[in-house]
């Protein structure tokens, strides 16, 4: 743990260019609401890219199996058959035989499933 402490310190002063200039991020870390832990925590943290899909998926009324499946689709890790190709198995769509299965065509590619979204829709 300790030799992770004394990296860290290296490199924010590296990036902060100097000890005293380090000092004073800290010093703002401390004196800020929330504590010296998560001021660090939340500037030291990698920033993710605000996503548009969001409140779609996180919908408040809907099963949260619901909303973690439509998440799972909009990272694209859904376990589809695409996905499997290093097992070398059979990755055509198991209705209809002529097209590969994956997340986009199950979701927006499949004239079957296209339908059956449309009257439940409806």
């Amino acid at each position: 743990m300790w030799k992770s402490i004394i990296l860290l310190k290296n490199q924010l002063v590296e990036i902060y260019g100097g000890h005293q200039q380090v000092i004073d991020l800290m010093t703002v870390w401390e004196q800020k609401r929330g504590g010296f832990t998560s001021n660090a925590y939340a500037s030291l943290r990698p920033q993710s890219s605000v996503v548009t899909w969001e409140k779609i998926v996180w919908e408040q009324r809907a099963l949260r199996r619901h909303n973690f499946i439509l998440w799972l689709a909009m990272l694209g890790k859904l376990r589809t058959k695409d996905r499997l190709r290093f097992i070398h198995t059979d990755i055509l769509y198991i209705f209809y035989r002529q097209a590969e299965e994956s997340y986009g065509h199950l979701f927006f590619g499949c004239n079957w499933t296209f339908s059956l979204w449309s009257k439940v829709k409806s």
